[in-house]
């Protein structure tokens, strides 16, 4: 999954559609697992399958793939791009679930596995997600303002934004967006809601865009982008699932087994790396970031960093 220039900004930009199955970090990723033939491998936020492609050609007939997302729209794209790799010669076993990567040990249990030898976490907002208008997590097109990774799920930002404090808004927008001008926004949300439903997503763009100082409003990113991101990952829980999922991780890993992470947010990242050095052997000292050549290819890619650690022995 990748977000970067728009990405994990919260928005989508329509000219980037081309990139939509474009995976980030993809040679770094298959070469810092260190793959080799029978290894059972989570991929704990498969996507449209990207990662996983490269990655069963490397496991060989003996290895298992294991894939996990809770969006079930995007896991289709996963089994159709998982289906071309078996057709083109790729013999590893892959076993894809709607689950989120917190209750990967669900997954290996439905296989009869009770560890696994690596597992990849891909995280954020998929480009698919973005530019799909009736999915609410884009400002750059009109759509319900919905913003769920798993559309089973009961609350979207739009139930709330309607039913949020004002100080809860504005504490979101700051803390998951980073906004400078939280308080405006959260003011000028709580006193239009009360005039008419927020519930569209240009609606709520031009809402923070009105609400920020006119200096603001021409800045390099669009004026709602941390509004969006923040709101998009308090709806999702995604810090608290990324810890949740980073314990399954280790839980499951057997002793030896590599997990790796890529992030997009320095919220994420800084979980990830303290998350790494209490429990494993670090092996990136620093974030492994997008090569020139994958910087000019894909621009979402500009953002991510890519973090591994080894499960030590005596992990708990």
């Amino acid at each position: 999954m990748d977000e970067a220039s728009t990405k994990r900004s919260g928005g989508g930009q329509h000219e980037n559609r081309h990139l939509v199955h474009r995976p980030v970090l993809l040679r770094e990723v298959v070469a810092t697992l260190e793959l080799r033939t029978g290894l059972v491998v989570v991929d704990g936020t498969v996507g449209a399958g990207g990662h996983a492609r490269a990655i069963v050609p490397s496991i060989g007939r003996d290895g298992v793939l294991v894939g996990l997302d809770r969006d079930s729209e995007i896991l289709a794209s996963a089994r159709a791009a998982l289906a071309e790799a078996a057709a083109a010669g790729a013999e590893a076993k892959v076993s894809l679930h709607h689950l989120p990567h917190s209750r990967m040990h669900e997954a290996l249990a439905a296989i009869g596995q009770s560890r696994c030898d690596r597992v990849l976490l891909d995280l954020g907002v998929s480009s698919m997600q973005l530019d799909r208008p009736e999915r609410g997590f884009s400002f750059m097109a009109d759509g319900p303002l919905d913003m769920r990774m798993d559309t089973s799920s009961r609350e979207s930002a739009a139930s709330w934004l309607a039913d949020a404090s004002e100080r809860e808004i504005a504490d979101t927008i700051f803390q998951l967006g980073e906004e400078r001008y939280s308080r405006r926004i959260a003011r000028a949300i709580v006193a239009a809601r009360s005039r008419t439903p927020i519930v569209r997503t240009l609606q709520l763009a031009e809402l923070v865009r009105q609400a920020m100082p006119a200096p603001a409003r021409g800045g390099r990113i669009h004026p709602a982008t941390r509004t969006f991101q923040a709101i998009r990952m308090h709806v999702n829980d995604e810090l608290g699932e990324l810890e949740r999922g980073l314990r399954a991780a280790l839980d499951c890993l057997r002793p030896g087994g590599r997990l790796c992470v890529i992030s997009f947010h320095s919220l994420e990242d800084r979980l990830v790396k303290h998350f790494l050095r209490a429990h494993c052997e670090v092996v990136t000292k620093k974030p492994i970031t997008a090569a020139p050549d994958e910087l000019r290819d894909n621009p979402r890619s500009r953002s991510a960093k890519l973090r591994c650690g080894i499960r030590k022995e005596e992990a708990a």
